[in-house]
């Protein structure tokens, strides 16, 4: 299993992204069962929300298609301030969610553009 960042998610769906050609690469390397996160669905959504609620949709239906989606709980949350605590804020909490998707469900790898995932010990950042 690999987690997915949305970086890689947005990367991979916008053309003129700077990372866009390396994702389409990755795309075709990474084999793993792809897991994310609801935090992961809103940001990638989020990002596309100039583009209106058609596209959104569909942009949903092909990531729920594509990769299997964690729900945060409200222990989720509650763990996830203590990571955010741990890392004095070099971590975003948003980031900080996926650490504890990630740590909930042994996975140590994760397909990102974002360079703050390198400060992790134990992850290893596919890019």
């Amino acid at each position: 299993m690999i987690f997915v960042d949305s970086s890689y998610l947005i990367a991979i769906l916008i053309n003129n992204d700077y990372h866009h050609k390396r994702a389409l690469k990755l795309a075709d390397k990474v084999t793993e069962k792809r897991i994310i996160n609801n935090t992961v669905l809103t940001e990638t959504l989020n990002s596309f929300t100039k583009c209106g609620g058609k596209l959104a949709k569909e942009l949903f239906e092909m990531i729920n298609e594509t990769h299997e989606i964690q729900y945060l709980t409200r222990k989720d949350y509650q763990n996830t301030i203590d990571t955010y605590l741990f890392y004095g804020s070099s971590i975003n909490y948003s980031d900080c969610t996926m650490l504890e998707t990630m740590k909930k469900l042994n996975i140590n790898k994760i397909l990102s553009f974002d360079s703050d995932f390198d400060k992790i010990k134990g992850i290893k950042r596919i890019y």
